[in-house]
């Protein structure tokens, strides 16, 4: 079985696919080029979808 890629990052983990801070991770999000999900009342995520988008418009 090949390994697929989630479907949501924890901001953390999101932080390291795309080697930006925290703060950086919010500026996009209130700039609307990331996509941030709740995941629980006291954890977020960002969408694979909108990291591979914002990745490919940056090059």
């Amino acid at each position: 079985m090949s390994q697929s890629q989630p479907i949501i990052y924890r901001i953390n983990d999101a932080m390291r696919q795309m080697g930006i801070s925290r703060a950086t991770i919010y500026r996009l999000v209130k700039a609307e080029k990331l996509d941030l999900v709740k995941i629980s009342i006291r954890a977020s995520g960002i969408t694979s979808e909108s990291i591979n988008r914002h990745l490919k418009s940056s090059n």
